[in-house]
């Protein structure tokens, strides 16, 4: 290294001239006498530019086009040896004063930015490399990440990585091997072009060994990591249009320059594949009291990041992470929109033109986790916002086991009125229609309802004492995918249906039976000219799921790949409408491209389809159940075996032959959306194990049965033979050795005895089959 260079590193990393101090200036501070400031501060516009603040987000440098404090190094030629004349008074010739350097953290702008500076205090002249290393840093520093060259032999990731590597000191100052690796890049490399690649030579071996595994912890990293789909508006404006972009919600130890750099360069991993534009950082070291969070967004990119910064201040609150109470004061920046003395930094504070691309976390560090940041990011950037829905027709449904009175009667006293669906369901086979839609009073299933509060309240009672209550909640007004969704997600898992008052009366009555929450379906009309793009991302499929079953759309309960391969997505011929079926409920989605004037939403056959096979899952799993039940029973008491069934093998058979069908429809959509239901559902392996279930009830009776009638034949009849003998001997009063059949009166009272008790013994035994056979 050249003698002037060595003389700048020496300057900067011994403990006697120079002092480094990252304490923060106030609002308004000034740099002292012999004080620099580098990349920190603040300033008024209305304030006169000061010589010896050198950061490029100043007014005074914003409004020079400066990109950063490198560059603004550079513009201060003149204030640098004015200054330089002030430090050598009253010193030797050739030699500086005390000097303080006060700087945020030793990035790479600050630190060209300080060697450029004290190479012009020492020597008077610029050296021969610094334009292209300002015009490198500039580009680095806007986050133009096309320019910032091979990610293993780039200035900016061999210094991160060097910093990783060899961290400064508590005071700000920077390693010795930092400052002399930008020293020597300074002295060998000239030119913008060269720093995106440097030569070998200049790459130590460690940290090159580094830059390597980074590319390998980065892929190790996207299996835990979050990617999602994010709508960035493009103005400030409240209906501003809006850009789609892929996010990267990451968690590392890595540097955080690093992770971003390979995010945006990462095109495989992408939904667009045009790399992860926009990501939240988490860096938290052992013993690091300050959690470190960047989001940014890639400046050559449509979107901004306007306002966010602000709006994740107040999030925070007004404690700090200790819980003592946030400062407030004066504003640090003239555009931020609040006056805590630590805020979320933003990019667009300094900038009085140029939209916001980043936003970094406070000072003093964060109380929020970082799961916390992420859903707060995607509440306030989600795609489904610019969704927009018409109209929605949605049905919460819930089984339960009647408790109480004749359901009918109960029903009936409390307001109710019986109710037909068969209008409904004029698409169905007249089979289900009699069965289930409650067309006559012999169905199978009955139907009530109740208007209350602009809902309509309705009550389903089946057989097995299993009734469905499901509540008609209509929607007219327009409103966002996203905000449906979430309304419908906190019905589905509160009380406040409940608190309808055709319900609190009903409550007494109905045991829970299933999960203990609301099943959805739904009818939506979404206008395709008044919505963002409806692609296949996986955001805005989550979106839909979420809808489809009644779950919150966080980002914590996005659906995960199992539960996107297990739900139905059908789609009519003309692909106008799709049906969404999972496991807890369903939507109808009908896209429009123009807002045209439909009627009404309201109950129609998909929503029966959805009761249908609601009453068939839990018809089944309760006929199943009281099964067991019996058969426990039977198995636990001698003469239970005896007994018949009761009503379970009719249940059974009103399940079979009544509910199950395999076709409901002529209409095959209708019977492809029912077979879809039955399958989500596990109806047929349900039914299949019930059959197993019967039988194996059926064999065991047969079996005890069996056994009873060889105790009849085997214990009884041998001595009902022996009884008539005797007695028909005793009868004619002579010894039994003297009858001879047929001679005496006595054997054929004998006879005649013996032939009533075996018509009566298996004339029991065949009535008994016959009637056990009637009951199944």
């Amino acid at each position: 290294m050249e003698a002037r260079l060595r003389q700048v590193v020496e300057l900067l990393v011994g403990e006697g001239q120079v002092t480094w101090t990252s304490a923060k200036p106030l609002p308004g501070d000034e740099p002292g006498p012999r004080e620099l400031f580098i990349s920190v501060g603040s300033r008024t516009e209305a304030l006169p530019p000061h010589p010896r603040m050198l950061a490029w987000k100043l007014p005074q440098w914003t409004r020079r086009s400066v990109r950063s404090s490198t560059g603004a190094v550079l513009l201060s030629a003149a204030e640098l040896e004015a200054f330089s004349r002030e430090l050598r008074q009253g010193q030797p010739e050739g030699s500086l004063g005390p000097l303080t350097l006060r700087v945020h953290e030793p990035t790479l702008d600050v630190v060209c930015a300080t060697l450029l500076a004290v190479y012009r205090l020492l020597h008077g002249a610029w050296p021969e490399g610094a334009d292209g290393l300002a015009d490198y840093v500039g580009e680095w520093e806007q986050g133009h990440t096309e320019s910032a060259g091979d990610y293993e032999r780039a200035l900016g990731t061999v210094f991160y990585a060097a910093l990783n590597l060899w961290p400064s000191s508590d005071e700000g100052r920077p390693a010795r091997e930092l400052v002399e690796l930008v020293a020597s890049v300074v002295e060998r490399v000239h030119s913008a072009v060269e720093l995106a690649k440097l030569p070998e030579v200049l790459v130590p071996v460690t940290i090159s060994r580094r830059l390597k595994a980074d590319e390998l912890l980065y892929r190790a990293e996207l299996s835990r990591a979050q990617r999602v789909q994010l709508d960035l508006p493009l103005g400030e404006q409240e209906n501003a249009p809006v850009r789609r972009v892929d996010a990267l919600f990451l968690s590392s130890f890595q540097d955080v320059t690093v992770l971003r750099l390979l995010a945006r360069s990462d095109e495989v991993h992408t939904h667009y594949g045009q790399g992860f534009d926009f990501m939240a950082i988490h860096i938290a070291r052992p013993g690091q009291s300050k959690p470190w969070h960047a989001f940014s967004l890639t400046p050559e990119r449509a979107g901004s990041l306007a306002n966010l910064a602000g709006w994740l201040d107040e999030l925070e609150g007004d404690r700090l992470p200790d819980g003592n109470p946030r400062a407030r004061g004066k504003r640090r920046f003239e555009r931020q929109p609040n006056d805590y003395s630590d805020p979320w930094y933003s990019d667009g504070y300094a900038s009085p033109v140029g939209r916001s691309t980043m936003v970094a976390a406070p000072y003093s560090g964060t109380r929020l986790s970082r799961r916390e940041l992420w859903e707060a990011l995607w509440d306030r950037f989600n795609v489904g916002r610019n969704v927009r829905i018409l109209r929605a027709h949605t049905v919460f449904a819930r089984p339960f086991l009647w408790r109480g009175p004749a359901p009918d009667v109960e029903l009936v006293s409390r307001g109710f009125r019986r109710c037909d669906l068969s209008a409904q369901g004029v698409a169905f086979h007249p089979a289900v229609v009699n069965s289930f839609l409650g067309a006559t009073h012999e169905a199978d299933v009955l139907h009530y309802e109740k208007p209350a509060e602009g809902h309509n309240v309705r009550v389903s009672v089946y057989p097995n004492r299993l009734v469905v209550v499901w509540v008609e909640r209509p929607r007219s007004q327009e409103t966002s995918l996203y905000q449906l969704a979430r309304e419908q997600a906190v019905l589905a898992e509160s009380k406040e249906l409940w608190d309808l008052e055709p319900l609190r009366g009903l409550q007494a009555w109905l045991a829970p039976l299933g999960p203990e929450r609301w099943l959805v379906y739904g009818a939506y009309r979404i206008s395709r000219g008044r919505s963002s793009m409806l692609d296949d991302s996986r955001s805005m499929q989550g979106l839909f799921h979420a809808l489809a079953s009644g779950t919150e759309p966080s980002l914590e309960k996005l659906p995960s790949e199992a539960a996107a391969q297990s739900r139905r997505v059908l789609r009519d011929a003309a692909g106008e409408t799709e049906h969404w079926l999972s496991s807890t409920g369903g939507a109808r989605i009908e896209f429009l491209i123009e807002e045209e004037e439909r009627g009404p939403l309201a109950s129609d056959r998909d929503f029966l389809l959805f009761l249908l096979t609601i009453g068939q899952r839990y018809s089944a799993f309760e006929t199943s159940r009281r099964m067991a039940e019996v058969e426990q029973r039977y198995r636990t008491s001698r003469w239970q075996s005896l007994r018949p069934a009761r009503s379970v093998r009719s249940d059974v058979m009103l399940f079979t032959n009544s509910l199950w069908h395999t076709r409901v429809s002529e209409d095959p959509d209708v019977n492809a959306r029912y077979l879809s239901w039955h399958s989500l559902h596990g109806l047929q392996e349900t039914v299949e194990a019930m059959k197993d279930q019967a039988a194996e009830l059926d064999q065991y009776k047969r079996d005890q049965f069996d056994r009873m009638v060889g105790i009849l034949v085997f214990v009884f009849l041998p001595v009902s033979l022996a009884c008539g003998f005797f007695s028909g001997a005793q009868f004619q009063e002579m010894s039994p050795s003297v009858g001879i059949p047929g001679a005496t009166t006595g054997w054929l009272v004998f006879l005649g005895y013996t032939a009533a008790f075996t018509v009566l013994v298996f004339g029991t035994v065949f009535m008994a089959r016959v009637m056990s056979w009637r009951r199944r």
